[in-house]
């Protein structure tokens, strides 16, 4: 698949959307994968024949885009304007996040169990959910997953948002660069090099535990060995890419990655990691990871729109 538009977005477009009523906040979910039991909430216009399935981002983000402590409803906000638009927009609990807790423990924990379960989704959207067009979208490290589940099952097209376009050793190096003082940084490299060529590291000094600890290593080898870009290089379903000029978290190499395999990518000036009008260093957008009143940003639901409403299809 060879990228065909590069769209850069600095000002806001008008956006028309019929009035949905989501007082009732949707239907409740629950889809049983392995052992697991997945809690998601279905927000269905009752009119809408394509369905927008959304994996959240890392850590232990929830459905609405969420984490203890932290509460946006990026992801939450994003699917009610999508639902207003009348699609249908399915957002989950990712296993042990918010009501999908499960027991299984960290060290068997894999980036393949969230490939799973999202491949799961797609499935049960093919053929419980009537759906008759079934498009992954994923934010952040969700990205990476909806875009691996994409070449597992049957789905019409993968949204990229603020999705990283470089394997994460690439993205460890980078965001921690800086910090990483004396012995620390060859220490640092020492571990990531035996992570990346699949073996466990039993001593690690304890300023890097809270990445490098060994219960997590068995979910970072894994997820080292996959490469965004590369994975979006093998899609045969169409691929939009969006990302903003003041996300901190994810640069404008990462979009460039991925951009050269999709089939749309829009570059939205001014919008951060959480979907917001932001700009300036992390002291200066703190608010807005902690703001769930603040409006996304005014490009973001007309781009995702054009990619995704029937007179913009890309069949």
């Amino acid at each position: 698949m060879k990228f065909r538009y590069l769209i850069t977005v600095g000002l806001a477009w008008p956006l028309l959307v019929a009035q949905l009523s989501l007082a009732d906040g949707g239907r409740d979910l629950t889809l049983a994968v392995d052992e697991v039991v997945l809690h998601g909430t279905l927000l269905d216009p009752g009119t809408a024949s394509d369905l927008v399935i959304v994996h959240p981002g890392s850590g232990p983000s929830d459905r609405d885009g969420n984490q203890p402590g932290m509460r946006n409803d990026s992801l939450r906000l994003l699917a009610e304007a999508l639902a207003a638009a009348n699609l249908a927009v399915l957002r989950y609990d990712k296993r042990g996040v918010g009501e999908s807790r499960t027991d299984q423990a960290e060290s068997d924990l894999r980036p393949s169990h969230y490939i799973n379960d999202l491949a799961a989704w797609a499935t049960w959207a093919r053929r419980e959910g009537g759906f008759e067009r079934v498009v992954l979208l994923g934010h952040s490290e969700g990205a990476l997953f909806a875009t691996a589940a994409a070449l597992r099952v049957d789905v019409d097209a993968v949204i990229s948002l603020a999705g990283s376009g470089r394997p994460i050793g690439v993205l460890l190096l980078e965001q921690t660069e800086g910090r990483r003082p004396g012995e620390i940084d060859q220490q640092f490299r020492d571990i990531l090099t035996e992570l990346e060529a699949g073996r466990q590291v039993e001593d690690v000094p304890p300023v890097l535990a809270t990445l490098f600890r060994p219960s997590v290593q068995p979910y970072l080898i894994e997820w080292l060995a996959l490469d965004p870009a590369e994975l979006a290089k093998d899609l045969a379903v169409p691929l939009l890419v969006v990302a903003g000029s003041t996300d901190l978290q994810v640069v404008r190499a990462d979009f460039d990655a991925l951009a050269e395999s999709a089939d749309r990518a829009v570059w939205i000036v001014g919008m951060n990691h959480v979907l917001r009008d932001q700009d300036g260093p992390l002291e200066q957008q703190v608010a807005s990871y902690l703001s769930a009143d603040a409006p996304l940003h005014a490009d973001l639901v007309p781009a995702l729109l054009q990619f995704l409403q029937p007179t913009t299809r890309m069949d």
